[in-house]
């Protein structure tokens, strides 16, 4: 029993240890940011952009995103994870190969397919490469998610009488919802960080991301105008919707991901 409580204790003192050390640069941005001027370097952020039109476009962009993500995400682990269909397990692993390509090698090839389709400059340039790299990694956890939940379920239906798009909406996705929570939280959090591909696909300030505004401010900052604290405030500005939003959704996350790990 001593040896299990050191180990216990040891365990607690590693996962403190750990804590501080991810939670040191939060306070740091948080300390610096009220420096020397205080509540000031805050107001000078919002004076010197206009932060309620890009919270909007992050808000506008995230909501299109989840709301495809959710649709096609559903369909599709369901399908692989319930129906059979030729080439079922090929078709799986190819799209989970999506996996191994970096975003950054991605780029090029996305910025030439938005420009030919005419979509350069709006969200919606954004919005459907978000979708298409969160399919990948969502796919598989909410098809392990989908294989966790016994047939059983879908036979007994099935021989009620009810059709294959009753069993998926009434008695398969209800079951599923937190494996589908896990899926949209895990989203939420990709798109709304992403900066990369809105800096190149969008050019229009107002349409940008909340995200991509302390990149912006930093490019158009002067040692004068925008001091460091002024960068550290623009920082905690952008950061706090998706502090606020991790620390409801983080039970819903772990639940998900614990779940959907079950088999698979």
């Amino acid at each position: 029993m001593t040896i299990l409580k050191f180990k216990r204790t040891l365990l607690q003192v590693f996962c403190i240890a750990a804590s501080a050390l991810f939670v040191f640069p939060i306070v740091l941005m948080l300390v610096k940011s009220f420096s020397v001027d205080g509540i000031e370097n805050y107001k000078l952020v919002f004076d010197s952009f206009n932060l309620m039109e890009n919270f909007a476009s992050s808000v506008l962009i995230v909501g299109c995103t989840l709301v495809l993500v959710a649709v096609v995400i559903s369909l599709a682990a369901f399908a692989f994870s319930k129906l059979e269909f030729p080439l079922k397990k090929t078709l799986y692993y190819v799209i989970l190969m999506g996996l191994m390509i970096p975003v950054s090698a991605l780029i090029f090839p996305l910025f030439h397919t938005v420009k030919s389709m005419g979509m350069l400059g709006s969200r919606l340039s954004v919005v459907l490469p978000y979708v298409t790299l969160n399919c990948c990694f969502s796919l598989m956890m909410f098809k392990n998610y989908f294989d966790s939940l016994p047939d059983q379920l879908m036979e007994a239906a099935y021989i009620d009488g009810a059709g294959m798009l009753r069993i998926f909406s009434s008695i398969m996705m209800p079951i599923a919802k937190p494996g589908l929570a896990f899926v949209l939280i895990q989203t939420f959090l990709n798109a709304w960080n992403e900066l990369q591909m809105a800096m190149i696909f969008i050019s229009d300030q107002s349409r940008l991301p909340i995200s991509v505004i302390p990149i912006r401010f930093a490019a158009s900052a002067t040692s004068t105008k925008f001091p460091t604290q002024v960068m550290f405030a623009a920082l905690t500005i952008c950061l706090f919707p998706i502090a606020v939003f991790y620390i409801f959704a983080s039970k819903s996350l772990i639940s998900g991901l614990t779940q959907g790990a079950v088999k698979g």
